[in-house]
């Protein structure tokens, strides 16, 4: 919601500024014959650019315009971040002419020409924020419902397959080796390599990517892990598929979207510690 706020205290909404078609047109063409002027010819009879940094009518002398000029890019920038995620968000085409204008006139500190009072700009903030809020929430029960019926589908294929056991939890598991060490408990300090991924394929952590497994205490991880790795003998490499009620819910967590099965190949290398 902040970075809406923000792009209307940058902008202030104010009166609209267009630009003249025939007007555009005479400054193009003066333009063209400025930058004309300027080309020299190489002895080779190449085009050689003006020294000058120049655009848009603009010539950049000192170190202060430089630093406007580099203002104007940021902001700029800036707001069409904005302005592209409040159409995504929402389906808000806001006009260009009509944010110039309103910037324009703000620089101009002249409130006579400003259309909305501090009242009025504060009364389309809170608007905004509701309307923001409200497709975010639309946005993200639709997201919610889409994953739970996209993953009660893979996890009802998935345990007809051969080798998948389900436990009372719905916990899904495949033995892709089976160890002859001793089977953690809840309590336990392990030591794992794994990857996990979600149904679509989507990597979203690997100790193998970063080259070393990962110790954990059991009695710290989500309920699918705490469950699947206490069947694990040491020496073990399972597969779980984990139903979000066992994972992180319908929150999600990170780069983990709401209600997602998420699926990890894990290995059981030692037990560190058995409290």
């Amino acid at each position: 919601m902040k970075k809406y706020l923000i792009l209307f205290l940058c902008l202030t909404l104010a009166t609209p500024y267009v630009f003249a078609k025939k007007a555009k047109k005479e400054e193009v063409k003066k333009e063209q014959k400025q930058v004309k002027k300027q080309t020299k010819k190489s002895p080779k009879g190449e085009e050689v650019a003006p020294k000058e940094e120049k655009c848009c009518n603009l010539t950049l002398v000192t170190l202060q315009d430089s630093i406007a000029y580099a203002y104007g890019m940021a902001m700029g920038k800036q707001t069409v971040g904005m302005l592209e995620q409040m159409k995504n968000d929402v389906g808000f085409d806001l006009s260009s002419e009509i944010i110039l204008a309103s910037w324009l006139t703000q620089l101009e500190k002249d409130s006579t020409k400003m259309l909305f009072t501090d009242a009025q700009l504060a009364d389309i903030y809170a608007k905004t924020n509701n309307i923001v809020r409200s497709a975010a929430q639309k946005k993200k029960e639709a997201e919610v419902l889409k994953n739970k019926e996209e993953g009660a589908k893979f996890l009802a294929e998935k345990e007809k397959e051969e080798g998948v056991v389900k436990t009372e939890s719905g916990l899904l598991y495949k033995v892709e080796k089976m160890g002859e060490g001793a089977k953690p408990d809840i309590n336990s300090l392990v030591q794992v390599h794994y990857s996990g991924k979600l149904i679509d394929g989507t990597e979203f952590d690997s100790s193998y990517k970063r080259g070393k497994p990962a110790d954990f205490s059991l009695n710290g991880l989500i309920k699918g892990w705490q469950e699947g790795i206490c069947l694990m003998p040491v020496g073990s490499k399972f597969t779980f598929y984990i139903p979000y009620e066992l994972g992180y819910g319908e929150y999600g967590q990170g780069p983990i979207p709401p209600a997602s099965v998420l699926i990890f190949e894990v290995e059981l290398l030692e037990m560190t510690s058995n409290n």
